[in-house]
């Protein structure tokens, strides 16, 4: 076991001091990085635009629909063709939208003959969309079909519901795919002028990885920022404000099991304690089975299937939350067991073993993060939408090295307080 975390340790090192990240700005405005890799025939492109949920104000959904259309038609093309040209020279397009960013990637071949040409109808599908009519409302159906069913699904009310806790009248609040309420009401007009606000060179980071030399990564990039207008950067939202209170709610829903949140407001990846916390939260519930709230909820009590707890990262400050689904019987006890199961990790020490194991489960896990193009270009949309610095990834391992257990505590401390945490719960009282 220690010869293969010794192997998985100089293979993270040799991963994190081969991957030599480029970064400069198209002349549009537009923030590019690049790393090259070999082996692989294969060029990945990300663009991240400040596009998404967060941007919608009083649109709920808005971000995701056009988001969603951007593919389905061009001035020069049809769905159909589209689709045809993509395949017709094996590359993949896909679309995504979360809260902070509103994602458009392409994978194609580095032959030349075909990479020229799938990146001709990317850049066409990007700069020339033509929003049509058939294609918005089949969106807006799909969408519709989608937040009725999560509307059935505990799991998915009980993270919603939290969301409007965690995040009360910051633009986060709101599920990214809108509700029944406000889809009805978006319009084309909206679709186009969202896309015009934030489709923009000056909102844009281009992440490209694959198999191809600096100069026609630049060539890619002028490529892709070239047929956009400049527009400019979207402003920051505000910062997250934290909990001035505890808050304890229950929503009743027939259920088998309840479903059981607890946390409050988290950090964002540029936040001081970011790797201490990121430590600590590997002890405390975001090892798997190993970790000290699965030990004392599952593997001592049988009161949960699975147990976990971390934080989100995003722009404006993300959440910390402890999520898992216990017998509706089972509740009141299992919400006193995570309680004091943080209140313990906050109040006795770190136990040395258990921290230098979590490091050592951490760095060797580590090597796995830039194994492929896929995970290396999320990490470059990251870098570069978040604006981290360029040894982002290099210095991980050796800031989680050098903490020790007093940093990782004091870290907790400071972040958590136990008199102002979320406790939801979704499921039948009816049972209890």
């Amino acid at each position: 076991m220690k010869y293969l975390i010794l192997l998985l340790t100089l293979v993270s090192s040799v991963s994190m001091a081969q991957l030599n990240i480029q970064q400069w700005q198209t002349p549009e405005g537009a923030k590019v990085l690049f790393v090259k890799t070999q082996g692989l025939p294969i060029l990945d492109v990300s663009l991240s635009f400040d596009a998404a949920a967060s941007r919608d104000g009083d649109k709920p959904g808005l971000a995701h629909l056009t988001n969603a259309l951007i593919g389905s038609a061009t001035q020069y093309r049809s769905e159909e063709q589209i689709i045809q040209a993509f395949e017709s020279v094996g590359a993949e397009f896909s679309t995504r939208s979360l809260k902070d960013m509103s994602l458009i990637s392409l994978r194609t071949l580095t032959r030349e003959p075909l990479m020229r040409r799938a990146l001709e109808t990317f850049v066409e599908v990007l700069t020339k969309p033509k929003f049509e009519a058939q294609h918005f409302y089949r969106e807006r159906r799909q969408t519709l079909r989608a937040i009725l069913a999560n509307e059935q699904a505990p799991g998915k009310v009980a993270s919603l519901a939290f969301d409007k806790l965690v995040f009360a009248d910051h633009p986060y609040a709101d599920e990214r795919l809108g509700n029944a309420q406000s889809l009805p009401k978006l319009t084309l007009l909206d679709i186009g002028e969202h896309y015009q606000r934030y489709y923009v060179a000056n909102n844009l980071n281009i992440a490209i990885v694959g198999d191809v030399s600096m100069a026609r990564a630049r060539q890619v990039a002028r490529q892709i920022s070239h047929g956009l207008h400049m527009g400019q950067k979207a402003p920051d939202n505000p910062q997250v404000k934290p909990l001035t209170d505890a808050i304890n709610q229950h929503i009743e829903f027939p259920s088998k099991q309840t479903h059981l949140l607890i946390g409050q407001t988290g950090i964002n990846r540029a936040h001081p304690d970011y790797h201490a916390l990121y430590l600590g939260n590997h002890l405390l519930g975001g090892s798997g089975l190993n970790s000290l709230l699965s030990q004392q909820v599952r593997e001592k009590r049988g009161l949960s299937y699975s147990i976990s707890s971390y934080f989100t990262k995003m722009q404006s400050n993300g959440y910390f939350r402890v999520s898992l689904q216990t017998k509706n019987t089972q509740t009141e006890q299992a919400k006193s067991v995570v309680l004091a199961t943080l209140k313990q990790f906050l109040e006795q020490p770190i136990d040395a073993q258990q921290l230098q194991d979590a490091k050592d489960n951490i760095v060797g896990g580590f090597a796995l993060e830039t194994a492929s193009n896929a995970n290396i270009l999320t990490y470059l949309s990251i870098i570069g939408f978040y604006d981290l610095p360029l040894d982002y990834l290099s210095s991980f391992i050796s800031k989680i090295e050098a903490l020790d257990a007093e940093q990782v505590q004091s870290a907790f401390r400071r972040l958590i307080d136990l008199d102002r945490l979320i406790v939801l719960s979704v499921g039948a009282t009816g049972s209890l």
